[in-house]
Order: structure tokens, then sequence, then C-alpha cells
């Protein structure tokens, strides 16, 4: 099962709810970057990025990046 899926646009509430759901941090790059990186939330520090979303417009993104292996490790948690 994915978490996120990468042939569909999420707005920035939906991947907060998923997150939130899953125990996942989102961290902000958008100023720098224009993307919003999603990481393991390890004790209240974060973990190894596993997906990246790339802003297509105001809230909206689109999944660009799944690190497969640091997936797998946290679903095996």
């Amino acid at each position: 099962m994915m978490i996120f899926d990468k042939n569909r646009g999420y707005f920035l509430q939906e991947i907060i709810d998923i997150c939130y759901k899953n125990n996942l941090i989102i961290v902000d790059c958008l100023k720098d970057e224009n993307i919003i990186s999603i990481e393991e939330c390890n004790n209240r520090e974060l973990g190894d990025c596993i997906f990246e979303f790339n802003r297509i417009r105001g809230d909206l993104f689109k999944l660009i990046y799944v690190d497969k292996i640091n997936l797998e490790i946290f679903r095996k948690k």
C-alpha cells in the first residue's frame, strides 16, 4: 500500500491529514525550492526523507519523489 499516489494532485490540507495519520512530518522548503518533503517522525526529530512534493500552484502539490528503501523501513516499524 502506498501512502501517496504519484498520479494525482494533493491539496496541502490533504497532505497534512495523511501525514498526521501516518506519524510523518512535513518539512517546508517552499521558499527556497518550491517543494515540501515528508519525513518520518522519530521522537520529535526528523528522520530520512520518504516523499517529496512539488508545488503545482497555490496549495496544490504533486508527488515527485519516493525513497522506496526508506518507505520499506518505515513500513516495517
